[in-house]
């Protein structure tokens, strides 16, 4: 477990200091749709490909892609697991009036978000 968490923070470190930072859009918003009853917009990690998807889910299911993604020893999928909390937590501080960059995806408190033209 302590060579995965050195890992992990190893990826999380890679990810917040090489990812190139993204220019806020002039006239674009947040369109913020609500989440079905019993889930709320969460990152997840990709099974197939590096990467994440936002999803409307539970926590439970969400609590069960991360622990197949660590059990499967697959450093892409571990990555993912990574970068998905690192989306997650940033996402916190988004709020409807937040800039955006067209297209991008986000968490708006339990609601999914996509930035779109105003």
């Amino acid at each position: 477990m302590g060579r995965f968490l050195a890992a992990l923070a190893l990826m999380v470190g890679f990810v917040v200091f090489s990812a190139p930072l993204a220019q806020a859009s002039d006239g674009t918003h947040w369109l913020v749709a609500p989440c079905p009853p019993g889930s709320k917009a969460l990152w997840l990690p990709r099974v197939d490909k590096f990467g994440t998807d936002l999803s409307c889910t539970t926590e439970e299911t969400r609590a069960k892609a991360v622990k197949e993604a660590v059990d499967s020893g697959s450093p892409t999928r571990m990555m993912n697991v990574a970068i998905a909390f690192a989306q997650q937590l940033s996402d916190k501080s988004l709020t409807p009036q937040s800039p955006c960059v067209l297209g991008a995806k986000g968490a708006i408190g339990e609601a999914f978000g996509t930035c779109v033209a105003a």
